[in-house]
């Protein structure tokens, strides 16, 4: 987002429209507000960072809120707001990533807003709380394919037992999944639009084999520790000891408190019923989808972290309130061992900050005593490029590239189109990139010819020329083009004679049709 907002002040507003957007996209979720905050604040390292935050703060507030909700205690939702702000580092940091400035958080804050949304309704049944709903699910529809799973497909089976399980009206039901419905499809209309202006990348499913699947199993249990001090395990014996002591009485809360609390009051039951339904369906989807893939997936799950937060402070609200001496032990041996775990785990991950995180401002030092101000990346190393960007405020500029039939191409991700054209304020002389990775050394050297010199940091080789190599790349891209559209017309060419052959029917018509298309640009 900040990189955005930089563009946008050297390109204008024309600049979010060509930039490159994944899946998750949070256009709509965050976009909006984080320009407008950087339009306050400025980039720097400290305002992104602070953004970051920022989210990671709301969210914890809409949770305490809606502890507030079914509990009717301030007490409580301040805790909530404690557990969610002290998560351990891997939590807030890496791999979980909730206190980063673009994450899966940013669009649960809308999760949480449309979860108020719905207790109003089947509470209170004010008209503002379906557009309040519906407005979420356009929001997160748009912004991150996984809203769906953590929101919208819960709220809806919510809303569909509704009658059996608060009493709900039949029209005041049909009004409800309405608007779930009609929202749902506004959102996939408009995330069509954005596919179709070339902005938004095509909109997938794609399922998981049984290996995977088993895979996801453990990753999910190990996910979901990780958000609750349980993983990784201590490696100190009494650490050990007040981790088996903490997961029983978390076990123990979950089982006797949950029973009680659904009984409290309706609000109470609506909390817990979709936290049950969201837990199910983002679970589900993360198991038979092929997305996740080693621990840094549990940034997808992000929902479980609030949602649990809200089912283990009410189930321990309602069991210290019982007055029962057992259970308030229990109750302060799950809080105790959560804030105890946290802060142990600073020390067993070693967390530390570093304002040289990833090395950024070594290589920024190391490239400006070399006088190396543009030059390129590979993709994956797009994080370090940003940071320098930020960091030096635009005195280092880095975008990215990566290997594509045969030569360096520019990532359609993550970064903008105009980037691709040769421009007065942008020079690139050199190519940076780890020697560890394949296909670069090779791809380099056909994209930009020999380097004139090579320079060495750490695992990394730069690559120096003497010249602007943005001409050569935008070659590369035309002629990359040519022979992309070569074969894509055969391979088109060859399917629509299989699919004639299939049918029985001849096929001259259609290759007719494709290249009239072709002819008026209408076709690829």
């Amino acid at each position: 987002m900040a990189q955005i907002y930089n563009g946008i002040t050297q390109y204008g507003l024309r600049f979010p429209f060509t930039w490159g957007y994944t899946q998750d996209n949070q256009v709509l979720s965050l976009l909006p507000f984080a320009e407008i905050f950087y339009a306050l604040t400025g980039v720097s390292g400290a305002s992104v960072v602070i953004q970051g935050w920022l989210i990671f703060v709301v969210n914890a507030a809409l949770t305490g809120l809606l502890v507030k909700v079914a509990t009717k205690s301030w007490a409580w939702a301040w805790l909530a707001w404690l557990f969610a702000l002290l998560a351990s580092p891997m939590s807030i940091g890496q791999p979980a990533i909730l206190a980063y400035p673009v994450t899966h958080n940013s669009v649960w804050a809308f999760g949480l807003l449309g979860v108020i949304g719905l207790i109003r309704y089947f509470t209170h049944r004010p008209s503002w709380s379906i557009q309040i709903v519906s407005f979420c699910i356009i929001v997160g529809t748009v912004s991150d394919p996984w809203f769906a799973a953590a929101f919208t497909v819960p709220a809806f089976i919510l809303a569909w037992f509704s009658r059996r399980l608060f009493e709900m009206d039949k029209p005041s039901r049909k009004r409800m999944l309405k608007g779930i419905a009609y929202s749902y499809i506004i959102g996939k209309l408009l995330y069509f639009l954005g596919e179709l202006a070339g902005m938004l990348p095509s909109d997938g499913l794609f399922f998981a084999t049984f290996p995977q699947i088993i895979n996801h199993v453990g990753l999910l249990a190990e996910s979901i520790a990780l958000y609750f001090q349980a993983y990784p395990a201590p490696s100190n014996h009494v650490l050990q000891a007040i981790l088996v002591l903490y997961v029983t009485s978390m076990t123990v809360i979950m089982i006797l408190g949950t029973n009680t609390a659904y009984l409290k009051n309706k609000e109470t039951k609506i909390l817990l019923v979709f936290s049950v339904l969201s837990s199910i369906v983002i679970a589900s989807a993360f198991i038979f989808t092929a997305y996740a893939d080693g621990i840094g997936s549990s940034r997808f799950i992000v929902n479980i972290f609030y949602i649990g937060i809200l089912w283990v402070i009410i189930a321990a609200a309602t069991l210290w309130n019982s007055q029962k001496a057992i259970a308030r032990i229990f109750v302060a041996m799950a809080i105790g061992g959560y804030f105890l775990l946290g802060v142990a785990s600073i020390a067993e991950t070693d967390w530390r900050y570093s304002a040289n995180w990833g090395n950024t401002r070594t290589l920024a030092a190391f490239l400006a005593d070399h006088h190396l101000h543009n030059g390129y990346t590979e993709y994956w190393n797009t994080e370090n490029a940003w940071s320098l960007d930020i960091f030096t405020r635009n005195t280092i500029v880095l975008h990215a590239l990566s290997p594509n039939m045969g030569v360096l191409w520019p990532r359609a991700a993550a970064q903008s189109n105009l980037w691709n054209k040769p421009a007065h304020d942008f020079q690139p002389t050199f190519f940076i990139f780890d020697t560890s990775e394949a296909g670069y050394k090779e791809d380099t050297v056909k994209t930009f010819g020999q380097p004139k010199q090579v320079l060495h940091f750490g695992s990394d080789s730069i690559y120096l020329y003497n010249h602007d190599l943005s001409p050569q790349l935008a070659l590369a891209i035309k002629k990359g083009m040519i022979r992309w559209n070569i074969m894509n017309n055969e391979n088109n060419r060859k399917a629509i004679t299989k699919v004639g052959k299939t049918l029985g029917i001849g096929s001259r018509w259609a290759q007719n049709a494709y290249s009239w298309l072709m002819d008026h640009g209408m076709a690829k």
